[in-house]
């Protein structure tokens, strides 16, 4: 297959267009030579939802979902310490494919602590993991990102894809009188904390066996909805910023620069990891379907934002399009929000995976 370079602007103008002729956004040509993978497991490490080890495992076709997934014999007494959860989101992909073995990180929670010390429960060594993906520029998913090497530094500056520069851009919230400051990653940070920061506004293969959705296009009915606002050129580079977002000093935060990631598991379909779906977790699906060339969706998984500033009505909506979309399993996290989760429980009962911090999904052909 040719491996096509699309500029951003010029993929997300031709994916839209391909969307409004095409009868099936599914038939579009592949842009990217897709790695198949025999296997992906998922490992929470930073989320909200915490139980206790009351839970028995999950076994279905395609998943297994691991509730106590700690790595070596289990300690002889309880330790005094334990998993800890917060309002952010990190996952830990671990591939399969022939014989190879890549770890690919999403994501870093809110607080370095949290994070390094859910690595350390998990007995996870993150000198293991091969690259890392940041889904978009909140604080709850790259607050924590100091925690990831908070012990050793790696010997060489570990990869990290970032959709726009906007990423970096400072933003406030929406509520409070005046608006919380929520500020903006710091570039310099990261580099000094051991990463390689590359932009990625394109679709792209990650580590050999995953591969992110690039920016993705608004093709559905949802709308894009984030509670935030952004200060363009603030913290990020002016000149890496779309024109037509400049001059002001604050506007509406549309997520144009969010990443969604997506694995193709042999013999069952894609694995598509949405760490908060603002631009729509609909949006996020049919991207990962137009780049692959693959109608089948095995998982969905991650946070779909169900919650304000969408209403109940489109956390409803939502659910009734993915029972039409018919995925094998729905696995919600983070900021999916319980209106969506009860509903979707409601018409997929069987589809629906209620996991929590430690779980470890593990979706096989």
């Amino acid at each position: 297959m040719t491996r096509i370079h699309l500029s951003r602007r010029s993929f997300v103008t031709g994916a839209a267009a391909l969307a409004g002729l095409m009868p099936s956004a599914y038939a579009a040509e592949p842009k990217l030579a897709i790695p198949v993978v025999d296997s992906v497991a998922i490992q929470i490490l930073v989320d909200s939802s915490l139980f206790g080890p009351f839970l028995d495992d999950i076994e279905k076709p395609g998943l297994t979902l691991q509730r106590n997934s700690r790595l070596g014999p289990p300690a002889p007494r309880m330790s005094g310490k334990t998993l800890e959860g917060q309002f952010g989101l990190s996952l830990l992909n671990e591939s399969r494919k022939a014989g190879q073995v890549r770890r690919v990180l999403i994501d870093f929670g809110f607080t370095p602590d949290v994070l390094a010390n859910n690595l350390s429960e998990l007995k996870i060594d993150p000198s293991q993991i091969d690259a890392a993906v940041l889904s978009h520029g909140h604080i709850d998913h790259y607050g924590g990102y100091r925690g990831l090497f908070a012990q050793k530094r790696p010997e060489r500056p570990l990869a990290l894809y970032v959709g726009e520069e906007e990423a970096f851009c400072e933003r406030t919230g929406l509520g409070g009188n005046p608006p919380i400051i929520m500020g903006a990653l710091d570039r310099a940070g990261l580099k000094d904390a051991g990463f390689d920061v590359r932009l990625a506004p394109d679709p792209t293969v990650i580590a050999g066996h995953a591969f992110t959705t690039g920016i993705i296009p608004m093709t559905t009915t949802e709308r894009a909805a984030i509670p935030t606002q952004m200060h363009p050129g603030v913290g990020c580079d002016a000149h890496l910023i779309s024109p037509s977002k400049l001059g002001k000093d604050l506007i509406a935060d549309d997520g144009e620069h969010e990443l969604a990631t997506a694995y193709v598991v042999k013999d069952r379909g894609l694995v598509v990891i949405s760490s908060c779906g603002h631009r729509g977790i609909l949006n996020s699906i049919k991207q990962a379907q137009r780049i692959s060339g693959i109608d089948k969706i095995h998982a969905v998984v991650g946070g779909f934002h169900l919650v304000e500033p969408r209403t109940e009505a489109e956390a409803r909506a939502t659910a009734a399009a993915l029972k039409e979309i018919d995925p094998n399993y729905i696995i919600p996290l983070h900021c999916t929000g319980e209106v969506f989760i009860a509903e979707a429980m409601r018409l997929m009962p069987e589809k629906v995976i209620r996991s929590y911090v430690g779980n470890r999904i593990i979706l096989a052909a």
